[in-house]
């Protein structure tokens, strides 16, 4: 059964607007006659033209969001054209560069940190010493005593902004140090470099010629502190051997008084000696006495000259014999007992002497040693009187705002719309 055709369907534009020239083609059929899509004429539909409400509602958000860009952006910019321009007063700059050096020239490549020698790397510690002290108190107070630091950095001729108050603090005045001295040390060369601002090119001279003296000052120090410290030990070996050696030779000094004997060695040799001849001769008497009294008789007047050369030969035989066994008397000493004691004390002031030599020898080491690694400052760049003002670098301070204005203008410009997209 044929059932009834219906009749067209008609799209019919409700939308106040115009139907625009691709909405016409939206609404158009297609190739195989049948309608487009209703998503395609939605799609158009939504998006519409610019009309003069929608410009008149706009323009408040564009005047204020140019108010923004002259305030954060212009403002600034503008006063920091003012306050370079003609205000900010010039500073005249004087350069110092130096380097610690070793009295050993092969120990003063710089490089070498890098490869763990420990000389390079003293040279390091040291230079950064000196770069630390420069911009410590200890050098505002030291170079307070020479020259008025206050009275250079408060003159009439600094402006408002620039200029150190009279009675500022010992930190607000170290802090002011530190923004008119820059010291700076490069590691792969091993200089230092110290560049110093003043109002006046005389003061920055003063200045420069005060930092380079108290720097060599301290280097010097320093330098004298590790070479004492490295014969330090060298030293007190010295001083302990010196001692010992004292005390040997007062203990001899005291054996030889209270024995009276300078060395009982040779006195016991010369009384072997001695014994030793008496013995000889007393032989050759009996020998004598014998022979004549076979000759002549017991009666001889010669028998009676020999006997009694036998008797004191003998007597002295025997004295020399006590004298070397003690037995002489009984608060004599056996000479025996003397040349133990006598050993004894010799060869503790032996080997006092051999430490104290040894000693010596260590110290005298130690001092060429510490001599080689004796530092110093090599200064190649001197304090030299300043012609024209260096800073302020006044474009590149009013660029500096600048840019700085409008980077802080497109951080709020990204916020504004980073906030409105989500709200």
């Amino acid at each position: 059964m044929t059932q009834p055709q219906r009749p067209p369907v008609k799209l019919v534009q409700t939308a106040p607007l115009p139907a625009r020239a691709d909405d016409q083609r939206a609404l158009a059929p297609g190739e195989d006659g049948q309608p487009r899509p209703a998503e395609t004429l939605s799609a158009r539909r939504i998006s519409r033209r610019w009309t003069p409400a929608d410009e008149r509602a706009g323009r408040p958000a564009r005047w204020l969001s140019i108010l923004v860009f002259l305030l954060v952006v212009g403002l600034p910019t503008a006063l920091a054209a003012v306050y370079y321009g003609f205000f900010a007063s010039s500073q005249y700059a004087t350069e110092i560069q130096f380097g610690v050096r070793s009295a050993d020239a092969q120990r003063n490549d710089a490089t070498s940190i890098f490869q763990g020698m420990a000389s390079a790397s003293q040279i390091g510690l040291q230079s950064n010493i000196v770069v630390k002290y420069i911009k410590s108190r200890s050098m505002v107070d030291a170079i307070s005593e020479k020259i008025d630091l206050r009275r250079m950095f408060s003159g009439p001729e600094v402006d408002e902004l620039s200029r150190l108050d009279p009675n500022a603090s010992i930190e607000t005045l170290v802090e002011y140090w530190r923004g008119k001295v820059e010291p700076y040390f490069e590691l792969t060369t091993g200089i230092v470099s110290v560049q110093v601002r003043a109002f006046t090119p005389e003061d920055a001279l003063t200045i420069g010629r005060n930092v380079l003296a108290l720097s060599e000052t301290l280097a010097d120090d320093l330098s004298k502190k590790a070479r004492a410290d490295y014969v330090k030990f060298a030293q007190e070996q010295v001083e302990e051997a010196s001692e010992k050696l004292r005390q040997a030779r007062q203990a001899m000094l005291e054996f030889r008084d209270r024995e009276r004997s300078i060395d009982p060695n040779k006195e016991a040799d010369s009384a072997r000696l001695g014994l030793a001849k008496l013995r000889d001769e007393l032989g050759r008497v009996r020998a004598d006495y014998l022979t004549t009294r076979a000759r002549t008789g017991e009666k001889s007047t010669v028998l009676v000259s020999l006997r009694d050369r036998i008797a004191a030969l003998e007597s002295l035989i025997r004295d020399a014999e006590a004298r070397m066994t003690g037995e002489q008397s009984k608060d004599s000493v056996p000479i025996s007992q003397n040349i133990r004691s006598f050993e004894s004390v010799e060869i503790e002031r032996q080997l006092a002497e051999k430490f104290y030599d040894a000693a010596m020898q260590s110290l005298q080491r130690a001092q060429f040693e510490a001599s080689r690694r004796a530092m110093y400052l090599e200064v190649f760049v001197t304090p030299s009187l300043a012609e024209h003002p260096v800073y302020p670098r006044r474009v590149v301070s009013v660029l500096i705002v600048a840019l700085a204005s409008f980077g802080a203008w497109i951080f709020l410009l990204m916020i504004y719309y980073s906030v409105r997209d989500h709200v």
